[in-house]
């Protein structure tokens, strides 16, 4: 087999900015950086050129690559936001809370999170890195509906899960959700309490999403009419200022116990307490 060279003879001809013409033996002209001369070499100087294949530098190179192609992947191939997980939280007769975990974006930016009703863009959620639930209103009594979240990100778009809703009957008393304010007389309290337990329904001290209705005697936040120490007496309590600011209607306690006695949702008939 031949051998292949690997040494090759130059004369150093014109040097000029940083360059050096070098003359090959055959007459061949190279241009070659100056600052690679031997020292001391100058114009009819004689260098030797050796030029060999650096392999171990090859592989590492290589290796070196390919790590970060791999470490690539995992960071923004593999990890991919996850769909939403779309629940139902609550439902009425003209309304349906939803509810959802946190969405998971994996490495990708946030572009949009909206709700979808019967296939059609409804609106887009507010906040979506942080709020995970939404309450739809207007909606018909005793009709069905589907809701969908699609995420839309930087690394594509992801549908949740498709959740069929149908809306209450007025005969169905499960869906009203009760805030109770202050209530004066204990006895009634506890039988609207009892009302609502029987009717499948729910309450509780703090408005939430899904509240449907408060209900109070007086709009005092406290039973003797003084919201706090200090406090000009029957002051409305936060809870109540709340309802007025969501627009839930607020109402006396009979008309729990005129929903449990005609066994079906009644017209709202009477007027919210008086702040005065």
């Amino acid at each position: 087999m031949e051998s292949l060279q690997d040494s090759f003879t130059f004369t150093v001809g014109k040097l000029d900015a940083g360059m050096a013409i070098l003359i090959g033996e055959r007459a061949h002209l190279i241009e070659f950086p100056s600052i690679l001369l031997p020292n001391g070499a100058t114009t009819g100087s004689i260098v030797n050129i050796s030029v060999t294949q650096n392999h171990s530098e090859e592989k590492r190179r290589e290796t070196e690559f390919w790590q970060l192609q791999n470490a690539i992947l995992q960071e923004f191939g593999e990890n991919k936001p996850s769909p939403p997980n779309l629940q139902l939280r609550h439902v009425t007769q003209t309304s349906v809370t939803l509810e959802w975990p946190h969405i998971e974006l994996a490495t990708a930016k946030l572009r949009s999170l909206d709700i979808y009703r019967n296939g059609e863009r409804l609106a887009s959620i507010p906040s979506p890195n942080t709020n995970t639930s939404t309450k739809l209103s207007g909606l018909q009594t005793d009709e069905e509906y589907t809701f969908q979240l699609v995420l839309r990100t930087t690394a594509g778009t992801f549908p949740s899960n498709l959740i069929r809703v149908r809306t209450h009957t007025m005969q169905d008393t499960s869906g009203i959700s009760v805030c109770f304010g202050n209530v004066q007389d204990e006895v009634l309290l506890e039988n609207s309490k009892m009302a609502l337990r029987e009717m499948g329904a729910k309450w509780s001290d703090k408005i939430q999403i899904d509240t449907t209705h408060f209900i109070c005697t007086t709009p005092a936040a406290t039973p003797n009419g003084a919201q706090a120490s200090g406090s000009a007496a029957g002051a409305p309590g936060v809870e109540y200022q709340r309802a007025l600011q969501l627009s839930i209607p607020v109402l006396y306690p009979d008309w729990i116990i005129a929903c449990h006695a005609e066994k079906r949702c009644v017209r709202i008939l009477r007027c919210r307490p008086s702040t005065h």
